[in-house]
């Protein structure tokens, strides 16, 4: 029917494709038989958009003002830090955002030094639903937070392909530094002391793990990304005066005890919006650029989430 026929925008070239003060002058792909998938889907959108086989030279011929990198996840930092060198205003990088602190490190020194917007593709924190629910931690409406239980099921629970959404999530609730994890992997991958993935293909390739997250502020987290499971992403935040159950971004309940001693739920409702997501976060990536101020997933906001990850390593 007329009220539900536009899509629902999930991936890159979708969102961009919905904003218009945004232009697409040049796309890549580090695997070239797979640019034709974009003249495909997308040149009656952008006529005149370049084509490339090299970012490199997309970098210096194009004079970019924001580059997407939407690529394996052990590559990202390389073509963040050519960005900066080109003189990009804005980044925005596919999660994880590095699979090493040290690269990590890396292109948060590069962009802060350069004055380059930098941004992480950690989706939920354009979520209304999340939003609502931190803000309910934050009134105190279940006590102070105490703890948090991530679980991520199904057969795509790669520590850092998919786990770093929901690992993502458990910083964005604990609002304080990760200071002490233990883990153990999925049987198998006894010798990933380091990132050994593929960039995050192949399920077999990289490991599941449940883990324990110890933060500066007392808040205690369990982390259960199993593959052998019902496919799943939900977290209980929980104090001494209720929980919060949340399910993805479609749900989100919280329970408290009446006067009597029964459970008490009421489900959380975002206030109005229109966009979110990565339409959001292209929005907000130049509204940093023109007006300044910090986004709401920043490069050192999302290095908690590799330094929890390669801690369970």
């Amino acid at each position: 029917s007329a009220p539900f026929g536009k899509e629902v925008f999930t991936s890159h070239l979708a969102s961009l494709a919905h904003l218009s003060n945004v232009d697409l002058v040049g796309y890549c792909d580090l695997v070239p038989d797979l640019l034709d998938d974009f003249e495909r889907d997308w040149a009656a959108r952008w006529p005149n958009a370049s084509r490339y086989t090299s970012h490199k030279e997309m970098l210096d011929k194009e004079g970019l003002d924001i580059l997407g990198v939407a690529t394996g996840d052990n590559v990202h930092a390389a073509i963040a830090l050519d960005a900066v060198k080109a003189g990009v205003k804005g980044i925005y990088v596919e999660k994880p955002m590095a699979t090493n602190l040290e690269d990590a490190d890396r292109m948060i020194k590069a962009c802060e030094d350069n004055g380059v917007v930098f941004s992480v593709d950690h989706t939920r924190r354009w979520s209304p639903l999340h939003h609502k629910a931190r803000d309910a931690v934050r009134a105190g409406e279940i006590g102070p937070l105490r703890t948090i239980v991530a679980t991520l099921g199904g057969e795509r629970a790669m520590l850092f392909r998919n786990g770093t959404h929901l690992i993502d999530n458990v910083v964005f609730y604990a609002e304080s530094e990760p200071v002490k994890v233990f883990a153990q992997l999925e049987d198998g991958f006894d010798h990933w002391d380091k990132y050994r993935g593929d960039g995050g293909k192949l399920p077999e390739n990289e490991p599941g793990a449940s883990g324990y997250i110890l933060f500066k502020n007392g808040v205690r987290a369990l982390y259960c990304g199993t593959k052998e499971t019902l496919g799943e992403y939900s977290l209980i935040l929980s104090g001494a005066e209720g929980r919060i159950h949340i399910d993805s971004m479609s749900s989100a309940a919280l329970e408290t005890e009446g006067k009597g001693g029964e459970k008490v739920t009421r489900q959380l409702v975002p206030d109005h919006y229109q966009v979110h997501g990565l339409v959001a976060a292209y929005q907000e990536i130049i509204d940093n650029i023109e007006n300044g101020g910090e986004g709401v997933s920043s490069g050192r906001e999302a290095r908690k989430t590799v330094q929890i990850m390669t801690g369970f390593l």
